[in-house]
């Protein structure tokens, strides 16, 4: 037996349950943050009188209906887009569909993504069920005072009346709505980008980290701190006057002929909200989580390429301009969102730079490079 059959019989006994252990003890920072913060929203949840009651299983097993044919989508699109950018195939679905085969069966992908997409979903699970519970923690008292803000920060006007000139204009609105429309889909995107990655790296485990943190502190503490509903809903939680209702005319105007995703979105959340429809699904303007995470996006991306970067940075600049013109946020959501993110992007660095240098990490790595090439 040759040395080189000896150590591919050797990596071969190593077995997927082990290196998926190996992952899950890798990944144990981002996986213990989650549980913790899953537990402490659940417990909040719970002591609060008058909650809203939600059925865990029924819950759950429509959210995994949705995160999973999701995370498919996210799949296919990242290797689609790494097939067409770096290898060019000229049998393009042929090659697609042997990359997902090979992307599926990749032990190295898959014990490094499991346990952190597992442990994500479980996160934006309890962030939902907090956001639903917002306005019974806290009811909405803050969009006067950041309605007031934003026209003091503006020059005398609000966001919206600087922007209307130049965006209202209903293909332009319309546009602007399906770049805002497509933020979950770029999450996940970058989930599956990251999460998936052959060999753990620092800038991976500093975005997750800097994610979960951003969410929990922007999503979680100051939401409840700053509870407020948003434009769109200024005229509904009856205050006068509203600055707001020539925004919401014009969009309800224009979505007589086009279809505007974020009017009929506004509505089922006021909905649930009310009690009308039965669904889980909350209110939350401060701060833009939107914002927030579309920063965190082009941050990361610009470390990994310079060209992914810029359209990042793109991206998230149409994200704020839509979050403001399609009356989602006062412009102040977004700033707030932005600030938290960046003071976590600089903490969450040298945690990782730790991370990377333990005996977990650095354990999984040695064993994700005795996995043979057929596997990785």
């Amino acid at each position: 037996m040759t040395t080189a059959t000896f150590e591919q019989d050797a990596a071969e006994d190593i077995g997927f349950g082990r290196t998926l252990s190996a992952g899950i003890r890798a990944h144990a920072l981002p996986i213990g943050l989650t549980a913790i913060i899953w537990i402490a929203v659940h417990a909040t949840i719970a002591l609060t009188p008058d909650h809203r009651e939600v059925d865990f299983a029924s819950f759950a097993s429509m959210f995994l209906l949705m995160t999973l044919p999701t995370l498919l989508l996210a799949v296919t699109i990242i290797r689609f887009v790494h097939l067409a950018v770096h290898v060019r195939p000229k049998s393009p679905l042929s090659a697609l569909l042997s990359d997902l085969y090979a992307f599926f069966t990749n032990s190295r992908r898959l014990a490094s993504g499991i346990p952190l997409v597992v442990g994500l979903s479980f996160f934006l699970e309890a962030f939902n069920q907090l956001k639903y519970n917002i306005p019974v923690i806290q009811p909405f008292a803050w969009d006067q005072t950041f309605n007031t803000l934003d026209k003091v920060l503006h020059f005398g006007r609000l966001p919206w009346e600087w922007l209307q000139p130049v965006l209202g204009f209903p293909l332009i609105t319309f546009l602007i709505n399906v770049n805002y429309n497509l933020w979950f889909m770029v999450m996940w995107c970058m989930w599956v980008l990251l999460a998936f990655s052959p060999m753990p790296s620092v800038l991976r485990m500093r975005f997750f980290l800097s994610f979960i943190l951003a969410w929990t502190i922007g999503g979680g503490f100051a939401a409840v701190l700053l509870s407020s509903a948003g434009p769109a809903y200024y005229s509904a939680l009856e205050l006068a006057p509203d600055p707001y209702a020539p925004l919401m005319s014009y969009l309800n105007g224009v979505g007589e002929t086009w279809k505007l995703w974020a009017l009929d979105t506004q509505q089922m959340l006021w909905d649930a909200h009310t009690g009308k429809q039965n669904i889980v699904a909350g209110i939350s303007a401060m701060p833009s989580m939107h914002n927030a995470s579309s920063l965190l996006f082009a941050l990361v991306a610009w470390q990994m390429n310079r060209k992914a970067g810029i359209a990042l940075a793109i991206f998230a600049t149409l994200i704020f301009i839509g979050s403001v013109h399609l009356g989602w946020h006062y412009a102040v959501d977004a700033y707030l969102g932005w600030t938290i993110t960046i003071i976590v992007w600089w903490i969450c660095g040298p945690i990782a730079r730790w991370n990377q240098r333990q005996s977990w990490t650095s354990n999984y790595l040695a064993l994700l490079k005795q996995l043979p090439d057929k596997v990785r």
